[in-house]
């Protein structure tokens, strides 16, 4: 009787690690699909994450160039001075000499003042960057794009061991983590914007002209931060929803010790990979909210776990 016992549970151990074993697989199999499948449409996928950065070049590279047209025709002859340099035309056919001087002075002086005016733009600094760039973009918007299925693999993992009553927060749960997470990456996208105005803003300060050489590379690992930064501190309804299953937190505590929710909102917003004032207040006011939102949260897990308890 005793001997039988111990060989039932190995058996019973073998058959999870076997169905654990089927699951990781096919969670593997997910992610190498997702990141096939984000490969071979890279081109639009880096065009939609390099946007950000792309504005901000553009109107800085804008706003150069029309400052330095601007100083070279301020220094033009008085016959040529403009807000911008305008190249004279003839008016008559054949042409004035007067008018054939005044082209032959514009072009003579084009010649010896040509507007050379720093540009910024991305660049690789070896010959395998692209290759890796493109391969880390691949792999985590793949994962992205795979998550809710994997996730749901791990449900199907652990599923058999509830109960009923114990599977009504599972069902919530899942589905609550994925908008919070997709919420919290958008949030992180649109911050960009503002971000990347913000630091390049600090390039004025040095002595001109002072451009930027973006590393694509540096570039992504940068908003991939601030995405994974974002989607996990959003994750907290999810946490205290779990805690609130495990005993460790009340609805009545949450509002009670509402305080620990203004340290959580204000070091979420100081671990911030952009520590800029827009990124801040982005990270900062949406996690209030979904602190003072778990409430209700925590209440309905509460009353699940009252249900289970009467007979």
């Amino acid at each position: 009787m005793f001997g039988a016992a111990p060989h039932d549970k190995r058996m019973e151990l073998t058959e999870h690690l076997a169905e654990l074993r089927t699951h990781l697989i096919k969670s593997i199999w997910y992610l190498i699909l997702g990141a096939v499948i984000a490969y071979q449409f890279f081109g639009p996928l880096y065009g939609f994450l390099y946007r950000p950065l792309e504005r901000e070049l553009n109107q800085a590279n804008a706003k150069r160039i029309k400052t330095a047209v601007a100083l070279q025709a301020s220094k033009a002859p008085a016959s040529l001075q403009h807000d911008v340099l305008i190249i004279p035309h003839a008016t008559h056919n054949p042409p004035t000499m007067e008018e054939f001087n005044r082209l032959a002075d514009c072009i003579a002086w084009i010649r010896e003042h040509p507007v050379a005016t720093p540009l910024m733009s991305t660049i690789f600094t070896t010959f395998y960057a692209p290759f890796m760039v493109q391969l880390k973009i691949s792999m985590v918007v793949g994962l992205i794009m795979v998550l809710p299925l994997v996730v749901w693999e791990f449900v199907m993992f652990v599923l058999p061991a509830l109960t009923p009553q114990e599977r009504k927060p599972l069902r919530m749960l899942v589905p609550l983590s994925a908008a919070l997470l997709l919420f919290g990456v958008t949030i992180a996208y649109i911050t960009m914007f503002y971000a990347m105005g913000w630091f390049l803003g600090y390039l004025d300060n040095f002595p001109q002209p002072a451009v930027l050489m973006q590393d694509p590379n540096d570039y992504v690992l940068f908003l991939l931060k601030m995405m994974a930064a974002f989607g996990i501190a959003f994750q907290l309804p999810v946490v205290l929803m779990a805690l609130g299953y495990a005993g460790l937190v009340t609805s009545k505590g949450l509002i009670k010790q509402w305080r620990w929710g203004l340290v959580i909102a204000v070091l979420g917003g100081v671990f911030t990979p952009a520590n800029d004032p827009m990124s801040w207040a982005l990270m900062v006011f949406p996690l209030l909210g979904l602190y003072f939102g778990s409430y209700f949260l925590v209440r309905y897990v509460e009353k699940v776990k009252a249900k289970a308890v009467r007979p």
